[in-house]
């Protein structure tokens, strides 16, 4: 039984669609709705990648379960791609929400080793790199129909770069001792000129992504993501 975990820039939901006069459809051609999440801080999801000769299809558990822990560890990739036609397939997981509620674009449901998930995003080839995801704080540029709602009075996780902009943790993994994000200030190995902070808003704190504006992201060291808000120094 094969179990392999990849960590890689859709941990966030870089959601890849098509526009279409008759509303959202995937690149692989299905309808896709708006889906919106409530009460999710600490939520548990998990990602299947099916990987083909030219994109990487990912399906999300999030608007369907809390991934089953028991079915979870039981996941064999190679009867996944053979069951869906991919030439691979990979697990991405489980991760945990930042936020408090968040609205997203989702697509059809399939079924992975009795796990439902629905369908999230369609990557290039490329995005698979070396299979270890985006570069530490290396930011990139992501497309993605994403709402994020983070609530007053609760903690917010950030990173910091060099030049004053800010980055809000979108999720996080098993990693974080004792599943408190707060101690990612003494388990990261920030590079030069980044800080993590944590910071309590006063005011909910909305961050959105659009298919028409693309937002800037980075990753962490531990394979946390983080997307960019606000003006540099704010």
């Amino acid at each position: 039984m094969t179990n392999k975990f990849l960590r890689y820039v859709s941990g966030t939901l870089a959601l890849c669609l098509i526009l279409a006069s008759g509303g959202a459809v995937s690149a692989e051609g299905n309808p896709v709705e708006t889906v919106d999440l409530s009460d999710i801080r600490a939520m548990r999801y998990c990602e299947f990648l099916l990987i083909f000769d030219d994109r990487i299809v990912i399906y999300n558990t999030s608007a369907s379960n809390d991934c089953p822990e028991a079915d979870w560890a039981a996941m064999d990739v190679d009867a996944i791609a053979a069951d869906h036609g991919a030439n691979k397939a990979q697990l991405n997981g489980p991760h945990f929400w930042a936020m408090d509620k968040q609205t997203l674009g989702l697509g059809e449901t399939k079924t992975f080793g009795g796990i439902e998930a629905r369908y999230a995003a369609t990557l290039p080839l490329a995005a698979l790199g070396s299979g270890q995801g985006a570069d530490p704080y290396k930011p990139y540029v992501s497309a993605k129909l994403q709402t994020m709602v983070f609530e007053a009075g609760k903690p917010v996780y950030q990173l910091v770069d060099p030049a004053g902009n800010t980055y809000v943790m979108n999720a996080y993994g098993e990693e974080v001792r004792d599943g408190d994000p707060g101690n990612l200030a003494e388990q990261l190995s920030l590079a030069e000129g980044w800080q993590f902070e944590t910071v309590t808003p006063t005011e909910d704190l909305v961050v959105e992504g659009t298919m028409d504006k693309p937002v800037d992201m980075v990753g962490d060291d531990m394979h946390q993501y983080y997307t960019r808000y606000g003006t540099a120094g704010q």
